[in-house]
This record gives structure tokens, C-alpha cells and sequence, in this order.
């Protein structure tokens, strides 16, 4: 692994041998992804000293891994070493806002929109065949392409992952694959835990018309006598019942019991949010299928390794940003 700093006026150097450590991370919520790290720091000495706006890359034997710009620093009066954080270029989703009022619009087209009217490059899209009439004002463009595809999933059955690359966004289906990399104990699986959650469960949804009044009732009785009732509301448009019935069904399949494992692995590059991975741990019971839902990877002392946060269920990233209109 190489690291290199450049900064906008040119120029640039290998920083991998005055590193303390870096983590490379990302999460299936955030599209972005940001490397963090420890560089030597001695005053005068000549060494470089990254700033804002510095550009900082990650490369695997040649292979690009990450470019991005740095956006914050730290350096204490006493430090011997000045932090900093960079982020690819997908943070500007983030940090731009869009309106737009779309018509009969693909997720792919919203995606391609919204990227191009800020100079964002796109690597890969699905096509869906799906149609959207959706507005938004004012809007996180992350939040936009997010929408677009959750809407979009909702239509087609499928999840997808959203994250940039250094060749720009990329959305894919998730799916599990025949290269899913196996972790396994005595391996490369150093340690793992598990934890279940039901405080953000959907056991229950409503629908009502577009005049407020109810119209009928779908959920899990079993979950609503173990955990309680935990309802959400949906509005069906005109003669649009199969629409609502199928948003109300991802909603009870989204809003099931949580169950996430952490688990701590030699370093692999690979090993993204929105990935599968097979895991294989006899004295917890894990054995299966599993999606990644964050990724850090830390670079300390010549040790590389990856902790990743892993879901038994192909749960996308969601939203609901903007509404639909009639225009």
C-alpha cells in the first residue's frame, strides 16, 4: 500500500514511510468514503506537511483505491506527529443542494442529472426500466440519488449500493456472488460479535387515500405480541393499491429484527460496504451470508487489518427526500 500527497500548486510525494497510521473507511449510509491518518511532524525539518485542500491518494500495487482532498487538520503545540482527514469526491453530494422537478425519470437519469450538474463523475449504473415523477427542493444531492434508487428498488424488488470510486459513482445491485470472500476462524477471522436490535423495527403499516381515510392494515402479528406494536403510515394514490401494497411490504421486510455482526480480519482492500462476505465461526454460530454494512481499514505498526459491521439481510442504504407531483 502507497500513499501520495499533492497539493494544487503540484508536486507531489510518497508519505507511506512518515505515516504513524491510517484508516480507510466507509459506510453503506454515507456514499462518500474518507481516509484518516497520523503523519511525523518536525518543525523545520523539511518533511511535508499536508493542508486543506491537499489531495491525498491510496494505491494497492498501482491499483487507485482512493483519491481525495483534505478537509481538516489537527496539531497540538506538544504533537509530534499533525493529523488529517481527506474525502473522495463524493463528500460534495453531500455538500451541495438540489431542486428539480422530474418527469417519468429512471434513478439512472436523477443519478446522472444531479452528478452533472456539479462535475461529478459517474463510473456505473443499472438500468431499471423504472419510472419516478419526483420533486425536490432544496435537496442533499446524496440524499436525491438515495431517494431515486430506493423508489427505484421499491419497483424492481432489488437493493442497491451507492459509493463513489476513484473512476467516480457507482451503483450496483447488491447481491451475494460467487467470489465473496470467506472469513473463517484459524484464518483470516480474528474475532467476531453479535448483536440483535428491535428498537428500529416495522411491524405494522396503515393505509390511508389521499384524503386521510383508512383504507386497510397489514403487519406481523407474532412480532407485534413478542416486541409491541411499531406502525408506520402510508398514503395510496389513486389506483395505485399494487404500488402501496408493495412499498408497505419492503417497509415490513426493511423494519424486521436487526441482527449485525462485528467482526475484526486481516486487511483485504476488497472488502467494501455494500459487498458480501461468507462467514464461518463455530463457537459463536455464525455461518452464512452476510452484507457489509461499514468497512474500516486500519494501517498501524506494518499491520494491516479490516473491521467490518455485517448484516445476515440485503438492507440498502434509504430515503425519502423529496415528493411526488402531478405536474
Amino acid at each position: 500500500m502507497n500513499l501520495t500527497l499533492s497539493s494544487p500548486g503540484g508536486g507531489s510525494r510518497d508519505i507511506t514511510g512518515l505515516m504513524a497510521s491510517w484508516t480507510w473507511s466507509g459506510d453503506k449510509s454515507a456514499i462518500s468514503r474518507q481516509l484518516s491518518g497520523e503523519i511525523a511532524y518536525v518543525e523545520d525539518s523539511g518533511l511535508p506537511v499536508p493542508v486543506l485542500g491537499d489531495q491525498v491518494e491510496l494505491t494497492d500495487g498501482g491499483e487507485k483505491l482512493f483519491q481525495g482532498v483534505i478537509l481538516q487538520r489537527k496539531l497540538g503545540s506538544e504533537d509530534h506527529t499533525l493529523s488529517f482527514t481527506s474525502y473522495d469526491y463524493g463528500f460534495y453530494l453531500q455538500r451541495n443542494d438540489g431542486t428539480y422537478k422530474f418527469t417519468n425519470a429512471a434513478p439512472e437519469a436523477i443519478t446522472t442529472t444531479a452528478c452533472g450538474d456539479y462535475n461529478i463523475p459517474v463510473a456505473s449504473l443499472p438500468s431499471t426500466g423504472v419510472q419516478l415523477r419526483r420533486k425536490f427542493a432544496g435537496v442533499k444531492l446524496n440524499q436525491i440519488i438515495t431517494t431515486a434508487w430506493s423508489l427505484g428498488g421499491e419497483k424492481t424488488g432489488k437493493s442497491y449500493a451507492i459509493r463513489y470510486t476513484p473512476s467516480g459513482l457507482l451503483v450496483k445491485e447488491r447481491g451475494a456472488g460467487a467470489s465473496s470472500l470467506v472469513l473463517k476462524a484459524g484464518s483470516n477471522l480474528m474475532d467476531a460479535a453479535t448483536t440483535e436490535d428491535a428498537t428500529q423495527m416495522v411491524n405494522s403499516v396503515a393505509i390511508y387515500d389521499q384524503d386521510g381515510s383508512f383504507l386497510r392494515r397489514v403487519g406481523d402479528q407474532e412480532t407485534q405480541k413478542l416486541y409491541g406494536v411499531m406502525e408506520r403510515h402510508l398514503t395510496q394514490r389513486k389506483d395505485r393499491a399494487a404500488d402501496a401494497d408493495s412499498s408497505a411490504k419492503k417497509i415490513l421486510e426493511d423494519g424486521q429484527l436487526q441482527k449485525t455482526v462485528t467482526v475484526n480480519v486481516l486487511g483485504d482492500p476488497t472488502l467494501l460496504a455494500g459487498e458480501t462476505v461468507v462467514v464461518r465461526e463455530s463457537r459463536t454460530g455464525l455461518s452464512g451470508v452476510f452484507w457489509i454494512e461499514a468497512d474500516v481499514h486500519t494501517w498501524k505498526r506494518n499491520n494491516y487489518y479490516t473491521r467490518l459491521t455485517l448484516n445476515c439481510r440485503n438492507v440498502m442504504a434509504s430515503a425519502s427526500a423529496g415528493s411526488e407531483w402531478e405536474g
